[in-house]
């Protein structure tokens, strides 16, 4: 009789030690070059992005355009060094402007994730 009642309790521990693992699971942008947000001189030859796990690049897409919605990259996804968790897009000559980059990244445990910023190039 007393497992039974313990058995609440127990369930409420096994989630409680177990929910961190599910959490931390799920890759998330840790950086990203041109900062979000920020404006920069000269402009960047390439935009490149760190996210907090492995991404794969056959599956992932990142877009820069300019104002008028133009692409402005050059359409080739790589990694950084070999280093499974980053993302380099290289880019056109950019002249002074406003920019926006998107990506849609899928993680090496199969998630995908999405997000956007934008950097102003003086």
């Amino acid at each position: 009789m007393n497992a039974t009642r313990n058995l609440p309790r127990l369930s409420s521990l096994l989630f409680l030690l177990l929910f961190p693992l599910v959490s931390l699971a799920h890759v998330h942008l840790d950086k990203s070059i041109p900062a979000k947000g920020e404006r920069v001189s000269p402009a960047p030859e390439s935009v490149k992005l760190w996210f907090s796990g492995g991404v794969e690049t056959e599956w992932s897409k990142i877009k820069v355009t300019d104002a008028d919605g133009a692409r402005v990259d050059k359409g080739e996804i790589s990694h950084i060094g070999g280093e499974a968790s980053a993302l380099e897009i290289k880019l056109k000559v950019l002249p002074a402007g406003a920019y926006k980059v998107k990506w849609n990244v899928v993680a090496h445990d199969g998630h995908r994730i999405k997000g956007s910023s934008t950097f102003d190039v003086e």
